[in-house]
């Protein structure tokens, strides 16, 4: 199960089916500031869809063939995970979950990965977004081969668009009616940035 330490304080860690109780408390107060740009699909209405959403989200981190011989597999009406699967996430600070992120493959490219991200109200403007996703850069880089990320979310969305404009992303395309989020429909802003530019930017901020 992927566990990645992000500073003294914070980690990145899989969802398990026991992170389920505190996942769905954590989305009952968060729900209604998240529901306008969050995909339903990543925010279950119910206990039970929580639970069932965890364990997808940890089959997704397992071998296909540890995921049929978890005790789990039954309770999700034997799941299999597709190939490729994103990579879903508790950010944890210190013992207590503050919100999830998620890092996917672009549909045309096993170089290219999109990020997507949310954090409690109580949390928020602290910087954990941007310090969990510059680890999680760091990782993908030398550890996935990812080339390319991709920051996509509503032109009005604008914590989201200055989590990747403070890290050094590029505005790189406007889709009109592009972020479609259950029947919220927005215009999308596209951010992207290079491994190796990453990787120049961290060198340039260390020199200074």
């Amino acid at each position: 199960m992927f566990n990645l330490p992000v500073d003294q304080e914070i980690y990145l860690r899989t969802f398990h089916p026991d992170d389920a109780e505190m996942l769905f408390r954590l989305l009952e107060q968060n729900r209604s500031r998240l529901r306008p740009w969050i995909d339903p699909s990543a925010l279950p209405e119910t206990a039970k869809a929580t639970r069932i959403f965890t364990i997808e989200c940890y089959f997704g981190s397992l071998d296909p063939l540890a995921a049929i011989d978890s005790p789990y597999f039954e309770e999700v009406g034997h799941y299999f995970p597709p190939p490729d699967p994103p990579m879903e996430m508790g950010i944890w600070v210190g013992d207590h979950l503050a919100g999830a992120m998620n890092l996917s493959f672009l549909k045309d490219s096993h170089f290219a990965a999109e990020f997507g991200y949310w954090i409690t109200e109580q949390k928020e403007g602290k910087g954990i977004i941007m310090r969990c996703i510059s680890a999680l850069m760091d990782y993908a880089i030398d550890d996935m081969e990812i080339e390319r990320f991709v920051i996509g979310c509503a032109l009005n969305n604008q914590r989201s668009r200055a989590v990747a404009e403070r890290l050094g992303y590029r505005l790189q395309a406007t889709i009109p009616n592009g972020e479609v989020v259950g029947e919220f429909i927005y215009d999308r802003v596209v951010y992207g940035m290079r491994s190796t530019a990453w990787l120049e930017r961290k060198k340039a901020i260390v020199q200074t």
